[in-house]
């Protein structure tokens, strides 16, 4: 069986977030186009402050999985860095001071870096080579742009590279308000370009950013592999007063969660005051203690098909970012109506729209809300656009066709002309969390 390496440094638990859930839908066409898809992290950044975790079944996908500085103990894995087991114990003292009544600025939560675009190491480069050289691997994956140094490192050729983008991490700030808030990687266009061009094929999200590419870069090949998603809608309508919205905690989650608590909210409560909303995942602990009445939230669970099947409507107020919104694209597949900020819809609004509300000013997000829970009619036929759209656009046999051709075409060494860029063609970059 074809051998596919993935290098990443996201924190693969199962698919908990957006971009996890893209990679392992990725993974599984791998395995579809008859390939094994083997994962290797050289970073053992990727802990940041938990000591251990446990992966889902869906990280079976990968044949095998390896993280440099980690310990696998069957799903298990844990952190041989002491530093990670005393940063976890401090944050665990600090959230519990929080939650008391303490403040001041020592009770302040301190993220480590984001792992993805920490700059590589000797010791991340060895231990890659020492990993992945046994192998005989038809196609290398970088897992976004900031991987691509693993080209260099195994001596990769170019028509058997490529990386998964994402999103534009340059084009992030200026995408909408409060995109200067941005908590990944700062990125000038030409840096990111740089790391792009070290691969011969780039896979986009969508459609924006592939048309994008495509000019930006002349010599390599541009392959839309959205986010996939088989129709799946639950068994009932839900509840039009019951919301939902899913995140992780990414600076554009938060953001756009805040605004609509702080903008929307009040003004949905005095139109429609029997509205509730949940909130699943991570970003919830943004909002640990000053989430407004009415407001529930879950934190991360380990299954949103009870989540979506009490809800009536997703709503996804995002005011800045890039890529594919991935909520969006599995809130489609559940059948629910949703209402919808224009950056949302970034990149997908001529698939999608029709399904959507879409509303940019906090009257005209509360305001599609109340008209969905006043109106059955515009909730069905946005449900039956939402199934369509998934159906036509995003079913993983048609969604990720192109990728399955370039996967054979890479494999036979073929997929396009081109040299491997030196090493040393990178930018700087700075990170935060």
């Amino acid at each position: 069986m074809k051998q596919v390496l993935i290098v990443s440094r996201q924190r693969l638990i199962g698919a908990t977030n957006g971009s996890s859930a893209y990679l392992i839908g990725l993974a599984q066409t791998i395995r579809d186009a008859g390939m094994e898809p083997h994962l290797l992290q050289p970073s053992p950044a990727i802990m940041g402050r938990i000591p251990f975790f446990r992966t889902r079944e869906d990280i079976d996908v990968f044949a095998s999985h390896k993280v440099r500085g980690v310990t696998r103990i069957g799903r298990w894995f844990v952190s041989r860095d002491p530093a990670v087991w005393r940063d976890a114990a401090i944050g665990a003292a600090r959230g519990l001071a929080r939650r008391i009544g303490f403040t001041g600025g020592w009770t302040r939560d301190r993220p480590r870096p984001y792992a993805i675009a920490e700059e590589w190491s000797e010791a991340d480069r060895e231990w890659l080579r020492t990993e992945a050289s046994p192998r005989d691997w038809e196609v290398v994956i970088a897992d976004y742009a900031f991987q691509a140094e693993a080209f260099g490192v195994l001596g990769t050729p170019r028509t058997r590279s490529a990386i998964i983008m994402h999103d534009l991490f340059h084009a992030r700030p200026a995408s909408g308000e409060g995109g200067d808030k941005d908590s990944v990687a700062l990125l000038t266009r030409d840096a990111e370009l740089a790391m792009l061009a070290r691969a011969g094929t780039v896979i986009a999200i969508q459609q924006e950013e592939a048309a994008f590419l495509h000019d930006a870069l002349p010599a390599s090949r541009i392959v839309i592999a959205p986010a996939a998603h088989e129709p799946d809608p639950p068994p009932a309508p839900g509840d039009p007063f019951r919301l939902l919205f899913v995140g992780s905690r990414t600076a554009p989650n938060t953001h756009g969660l805040g605004w609509f608590l702080e903008q929307c909210w009040p003004m949905l409560m005095a139109a429609s005051p029997g509205t509730r909303l949940d909130v699943a995942g991570t970003v919830c602990t943004d909002f640990a203690g000053s989430a407004p009445e009415g407001v529930r939230l879950l934190g991360l669970v380990p299954d949103l098909d009870p989540c979506y099947a009490e809800a009536g409507i997703v709503i996804s107020p995002l005011r800045f970012g890039s890529g594919l919104k991935i909520k969006l694209v599995e809130a489609l597949a559940k059948g629910r109506p949703v209402v919808a900020t224009p950056v949302t819809l970034q990149g997908v609004a001529e698939t999608c729209g029709r399904a959507v509300i879409e509303a940019g000013s906090a009257e005209g997000f509360a305001a599609g809300i109340v008209a969905l829970q006043r109106s059955e009619d515009l909730r069905t036929r946005l449900s039956a656009e939402a199934l369509r759209a998934v159906t036509q656009h995003f079913a993983p046999r048609s969604a990720h066709r192109a990728f399955r051709e370039w996967l054979q075409d890479a494999a036979k060494g073929s997929a396009g002309p081109g040299r491997l860029l030196p090493p040393d063609a990178s930018a700087p970059i700075s990170c935060f969390q």
